[in-house]
């Protein structure tokens, strides 16, 4: 199903990351109509999938041998064990829940409009955006589209077996 609309703005944002969030906030914050287009969570990989949960998932293990390390602290956590169930909770609290409903609204009340889909540059200051339904709009900018659509892990080919493998990236990590 492809049917098409076409929007204007004076900024197209590709991608909801910390990068992107803040373009569009210093461009709104100018006076300019700023849409950002996400495919994924509002926050990005960082918030969902690597700085947040990563840290979230170490700090209980580092509070624990920082503990066993101080007389008097490691009496009291000797021969203790970390509460997987608890961990794993902290870290989706980090993430809430993997949802961005709070990011969202920080996008609202900050008057930057959010299209959810895979946005393609299509042309000059053009872009496709394809939702998850297969609808397609086309937005257009009055002054820039700003690229900001982060990075994802690559597995370097050149060493042998690695692939095979199967090893994890920050999202098999965190997950």
């Amino acid at each position: 199903m492809t049917s098409s609309t076409a929007e204007e703005y004076d900024v197209i944002v590709l991608g909801a990351g910390p990068t992107g969030e803040n373009v569009a906030d210093r461009t709104v914050a100018a006076g300019l109509r700023t849409v950002i287009v996400e495919s994924e969570l509002v926050g990005g990989e960082c918030s969902y999938w690597a700085c947040m949960p990563s840290k979230a998932l170490l700090r209980p293990v580092a509070a624990l041998n920082d503990a066993r390390a101080v007389g008097g602290a490691r009496e009291a956590v000797d021969g203790g064990r970390l509460d997987a169930a608890a961990v794993l909770a902290r870290r989706n609290s980090f993430t809430s829940n993997w949802k961005d409903d709070g990011q969202v609204q920080w996008l609202r009340d900050t008057g930057i409009e959010l299209v959810r889909g895979h946005g393609r540059l299509a042309g000059v200051r053009t872009v496709t955006v394809e939702a998850e339904d297969g609808t397609e709009r086309v937005l257009t900018a009055r002054h820039a589209v700003a690229v900001c659509t982060g990075s994802r892990p690559v597995l370097p080919p050149d060493i042998t077996g690695l692939a095979g493998a199967h090893p994890w990236t920050n999202r098999e990590a965190t997950d």
